[in-house]
């Protein structure tokens, strides 16, 4: 345990957190505010999954390019340059104009796509040997902290300002990590080597290491299919609870909110369980199953029925399908080959988090085109089932 607390340990992991919290609150606010965000921009708010695919696709081209400038710079100083882009990302976004949607969503995905590589980068650097799957699981709780600050922030900001000092505030917020991480710094790069090569040939290694490791791959599959889930949270899970449910936007936001929140607890404790007292890859493939289940019982509610049931759904859905990621990406890590956990990592976002530009916007047109959110999860709900039982098939 010991090892655990030094500072060489916590301060870099915890600065992580930090880092990748804020951006995944930038990337839902959006879909925490989305239709006074709709109305200032004249769209329809199904296209929040447009945005959100964006800013993914940005973000999974990004993190292929990262190995270079980690090696060269360090991660902690790429962090802080991506934290300005988010920052940038988030005053844009405020114009209210086409162009702005777009360059605001590449700009962000700027930010987000260098934070889980980096994640990998450190804790395969610094992280005791027994306690890498805790400190993979214990990272990734930024992504649900961020997501609980944006449904409890965001629609309470937009209620008692408007939506663009939301924005703004949380660039500021964004910026403001950049600037307090500088102190930290040099310890933090140690590693860095300013004579390391920016090859042009690194941008595929990510992927051929992923396409030739079979269980990478087959993971990264299922992962897909499970993170495709996770994404129609992001994106849609407000809408629906506002339209078709009729919730008021602060309550559907507090649910929202209670998903990410009790995720928090969900990627401590299964972190402590990983491979301890049972293995990852069950508590992947049981984590998909019981998101299916979730999102077909989410796609059945009825009109006004009971708010505390939605409540209880949005943690049992918050323990399952946001609190596993970490524990992938320690699979992902220890699969791959020595002193290639970043690429590897890198690689496997392609696959895995490729949902999230592909699955927001076939929603988005289905949604369009048949005009049901219902049918629509429980499509998402099947998913969420296969992807749980390729889990537990994968052999390694």
């Amino acid at each position: 345990m010991h090892k655990l607390l030094n500072r060489d340990v916590v301060a870099p992991v915890l600065a992580l957190i930090i880092f990748q919290g804020l951006t995944t609150m930038g990337m839902h606010a959006f879909s925490n505010a989305p239709a006074e965000v709709a109305r200032g921009y004249e769209m329809p708010v199904s296209f929040t999954g447009i945005y959100t695919a964006i800013v993914y696709f940005t973000a999974l081209t990004f993190g292929l390019l990262v190995s270079g400038p980690f090696g060269r710079y360090g991660a902690m100083r790429s962090c802080q340059i991506a934290l300005i882009f988010g920052a940038t990302s988030m005053a844009i976004f405020t114009l209210a104009t086409p162009w702005a949607f777009i360059l605001s969503a590449i700009l962000l995905g700027m930010a987000h796509g260098p934070m889980n590589p980096a994640g990998s980068h450190v804790i395969m650097r610094v992280g005791p040997l027994e306690w890498r799957p805790f400190l993979f699981s214990l990272k990734q709780i930024s992504v649900p902290v961020g997501g609980a600050l944006a449904g409890f922030l965001v629609p309470t900001l937009v209620l008692t300002t408007s939506w663009q000092m939301a924005m703004l505030l949380i660039g500021g917020a964004i910026f403001f990590a950049a600037i307090i991480a500088q102190p930290f710094r040099s310890r933090a790069d140690e590693d860095r080597d300013s004579n390391y090569p920016l090859r042009p040939n690194d941008i595929m290694e990510p992927i051929r290491l992923v396409f030739e490791k079979g269980p990478i791959r087959a993971i990264s599959i299922a992962a897909f299919t499970l993170i495709g889930c996770q994404a129609c949270i992001v994106a849609f899970l407000v809408i629906y609870l506002v339209q078709d449910i009729g919730l008021e936007l602060q309550w559907a936001g507090l649910i929202f909110g209670l998903a990410h929140g009790t995720s928090i607890v969900a990627r401590v404790y299964l972190g402590v369980l990983a491979d301890r007292v049972i293995l990852t890859k069950l508590i992947l493939g049981y984590s998909g199953i019981v998101t299916g289940v979730c999102f077909l019982i989410l796609a059945s509610f009825p009109a006004g029925g009971s708010y505390w049931l939605l409540c209880i759904l949005g943690i049992v859905l918050g323990n399952a399908n946001l609190g596993w990621v970490g524990l992938y990406f320690s699979e992902v890590s220890k699969l791959a080959p020595e002193g290639k956990a970043a690429a590897a990592t890198a690689g496997s976002q392609i696959y895995a988090f490729g949902s999230f530009v592909i699955i927001p916007p076939l929603f988005t047109l289905y949604v369009e085109l048949i005009g049901s959110y219902a049918t629509g999860f429980s499509i998402i709900g099947v998913l969420g089932l296969a992807a749980g039982f390729r889990f537990l098939s994968v052999k390694y």
